[in-house]
């Protein structure tokens, strides 16, 4: 492919990109990517065979770039609490500037990509919580009495419940005010008197 083509095709995803991400997947028709672009639909459907096929790709990749970024706070935290607060970060920065009714989009019209959002929260999100929740077990931050799998669901339910507007409306909450709320309640609420004393030094510095 030539290095125009190329550019093209990268062109197109990103544009899409960001006209879903900011108005929602049905609201974007094909040809309203083409005209941002300033491209006709012919050369758009010379890349793309149609809008779910972009948006597959658009999806993949932020599922990928997430998991990358969960990673990396990880092993980023210097100790279980810090790292709650990192990966809770990377969560705010990559969706925050999403529209939430995307994900409902998705889950009602498009149930190959909802299996993959429910794969990503088990195999990559509710995987990191349960091995944080052992960690901080282990750094005696944590009760030693948590139910490991019970807690890593009560944890993984707030963060998407955090982006969900039945839940919090966005008329009355904020995506990111609600997240760290979530986190702080969350942290109290497994937290031995050590956790307890760290967790009000470290979430001053996030809040």
């Amino acid at each position: 492919m030539e290095l125009k083509e190329f550019d093209l095709e990268q062109r197109i995803l990103e544009k899409a990109r960001a006209l879903f991400f900011v108005f929602g997947i049905k609201s974007i028709s094909m040809d309203d990517i083409a005209k941002n672009l300033g491209i006709s639909k012919k050369t758009l459907y010379q890349y793309y065979r149609d809008k779910t096929a972009l948006l597959e790709l658009i999806i993949d990749d932020l599922l990928e770039t997430h998991g990358k970024e969960i990673e990396n706070a990880q092993q980023a935290g210097k100790n279980a609490i810090q790292e709650v607060y990192l990966q809770t970060q990377v969560i705010l920065n990559l969706f925050k500037n999403i529209s939430p009714n995307i994900f409902f989009e998705i889950s009602k019209y498009f149930p190959l990509l909802d299996e993959r959002f429910t794969k990503h929260r088990i195999q990559c999100i509710k995987k990191c919580i349960r091995e944080n929740i052992i960690r901080g077990m282990d750094e005696k931050l944590y009760r030693k009495d948590l139910d490991i799998d019970f807690v890593a669901q009560i944890r993984l339910n707030q963060i998407t419940a955090a982006f969900d507007e039945k839940a919090y409306p966005a008329d009355e909450f904020s995506i990111s005010d609600t997240l760290f709320k979530l986190t702080d309640f969350y942290l109290n609420a497994i937290c031995q008197t050590a956790g307890k004393k760290l967790l009000n030094s470290i979430k001053t510095q996030y809040i």
